[in-house]
């Protein structure tokens, strides 16, 4: 596999972990995030579960081809999720980038699985 999609795969999974994460243990943060956008508690940790299955997902999909692809793909969905809540509440770009940038991210991801 090449080293392109290794890298990009575990730098993605160790920031879906950590986000996901904050989101199920309902940090501070993550619950000023989420009342900020207008997502409810319970949803923001349903997609803090849905974070770090994909972390997962894209670990797993190291070995398994068509894993990584579909949770790549699950990756820019939730992304575009998160980047119309973000435009909802009217956020600046510096708020939304993050999210555009994972959404960036696991497309080249997908794109190399793709490619191999």
């Amino acid at each position: 596999m090449h080293i392109a999609i290794i890298m990009l795969s575990a730098l993605l999974a160790l920031e879906l972990a950590a986000t996901g994460a904050m989101k199920v243990i309902g940090t501070g943060t993550a619950r000023a995030n989420a009342e900020h956008l207008g997502v409810s508690p319970g949803l923001s940790r349903f997609i803090g579960g849905a974070e770090l299955a994909a972390a997962a997902g894209l670990l797993a999909g190291l070995a398994i081809k068509p894993l990584a692809m579909v949770t790549a793909a699950a990756v820019v969905a939730l992304m575009v999720g998160a980047i119309g809540y973000h435009l909802k509440a009217r956020d600046k770009i510096s708020a939304v980038l993050p999210a555009v940038i994972t959404a960036g991210a696991a497309m080249a991801v997908l794109a190399l699985a793709l490619a191999a």
